[in-house]
């Protein structure tokens, strides 16, 4: 699909003469360091990385609705692994974000090629933005827009691009999802009758084919779900619920659900948010043959929702936030959040932030739900009198609880996490 999609651009801007051209690029330079991710202080597990990105965006306006995205990425990382051999490994890759072939006229809209896909507050899909290597869909969206209701429609499978995760074995990096043979087709319909205001639903099938993991092969699942979502007299807030059903693997059936409630108040002074939300998934207390029931979606972005040090996906898990946002002078803003985690099942499985695996592994023996508080404090500076530069500095904590000293040994020593950003949008 990489290859249709770069043909096809490539031929619209040869054949076709573009009536506009609008050129941006984004640059980032970022180093972060973790400490203690397996709350065991007694090992050596220390991590820290410097990595670079470069996206160039080039969008072209041929008229008559008709247009042309090309963004092409550069990554180059340094990294340092204490659990890894060797411990420092250097990464860079070059290849497309984006490209793709786009149609907007009237009510109706298509996009043809590497493209992202971003809805709602990105709970299921996003662009994962904050890695080095941004996720991206290959394929077909086309789009229905009417006064108060638009619906889109795509089949896309996942880009083949590497995320630059360091692992022990050569070539030192591997995606957090195996790509191959993997295929989305879904419908996301919003209504919103006034603005702000309004309901999303969606059902979206993800399946494997015969060329995935053998351990995934016969994946078949349907996810459906229903976002409401509003704005008003300073107050803002959204409620979602998921339901999955199908195929999880060849003879194992699907059966799990999630749901997020978040809401929030801005005061006036500093432009200042007080906000609260709940998000809940029952776990798998005692897996049975035939059946799965902890909520799984490869495609999400839980380091936005669930705490940034990682250690959360939407699956097995009670966790309230309390947020606080404000800007006390004009360009900074400060932001922290504190989560409070739970299991909801002890004797489930605690999965990471990928979903697919097994930060700890389940056991019947198991009685303590308690997983941890994560603090995470976060400054961003728009640059003053330098347009288009950010800073961002960031510090997380998790302290862990009595489920994490049940698991790990005896041991619940606190994990760190740190990350400076400089970021220059031009």
């Amino acid at each position: 699909m990489l290859s249709l999609s770069v043909a096809a651009t490539l031929f619209a801007a040869t054949v076709t003469q573009a009536a506009e051209w609008h050129t941006t690029a984004d640059l980032r330079e970022r180093y972060q360091s973790y400490t203690n991710g397996d709350f065991n202080s007694a090992k050596n597990d220390k991590k820290w990385e410097v990595d670079s990105r470069l996206y160039i965006k080039s969008s072209g306006d041929f008229g008559n609705g008709f247009s042309v995205v090309l963004e092409p990425q550069a990554i180059a990382i340094k990294n340092s692994d204490q659990t890894l051999t060797p411990h420092k490994q250097n990464f860079s890759q070059a290849d497309l974000l984006q490209a793709y072939l786009g149609y907007d006229r009237d009510h109706f809209a298509i996009k043809l090629g590497r493209q992202q896909l971003v809805y709602g507050d990105q709970r299921l899909l996003g662009h994962l933005g904050w890695k080095d290597v941004a996720r991206t869909f290959d394929g077909l969206r086309f789009s229905v827009k009417l006064d108060k209701l638009s619906i889109d429609h795509f089949v896309v499978h996942p880009a083949d691009i590497v995320n630059m995760t360091p692992s022990s074995a050569a070539p030192h990096g591997q995606s957090l999802v195996t790509w191959e043979d993997r295929r989305l087709i879904g419908v996301y319909a919003t209504y919103a009758p006034l603005p702000g205001e309004g309901i999303d639903s969606y059902i979206i099938n993800w399946k494997h084919g015969s060329k995935a993991a053998a351990a995934t092969v016969g994946r078949n699942i349907n996810t459906f779900g229903v976002r409401l979502f509003g704005t008003g007299a300073g107050l803002d807030g959204t409620a979602e619920l998921v339901w999955q059903r199908g195929t999880w693997t060849t003879g194992v059936a699907q059966r799990a659900s999630a749901y997020a409630v978040k809401a929030g108040y801005t005061l006036p002074a500093w432009n200042t948010r007080l906000g609260v939300e709940y998000d809940y998934s029952p776990g798998d207390a005692a897996p049975k043959t035939g059946s799965h029931r902890d909520f799984v979606f490869p495609f999400h972005t839980n380091h936005a929702h669930y705490g940034e040090m990682d250690r959360f996906s939407w699956a097995n898990m009670r966790d309230l936030r309390l947020s606080l946002r404000t800007s006390p002078v004009r360009g900074l803003t400060f932001k922290a959040d504190v989560h409070l985690f739970a299991l909801d099942k002890a004797t489930g499985d605690w999965l990471n932030v990928v979903g697919t695996g097994k930060l700890f592994a389940g056991a019947s023996t198991y009685v303590s739900t308690k997983a941890g508080t994560e603090t995470d404090i976060k400054l961003a500076y728009q640059v003053a009198g330098i347009r288009g530069l950010k800073l961002v500095g960031f510090y997380g904590l998790f302290h862990p609880g009595a489920a994490v000293a049940e698991r790990n040994g005896g041991r619940a020593d606190s994990a760190k996490f740190g990350y400076l950003i400089g970021q220059y949008a031009f």
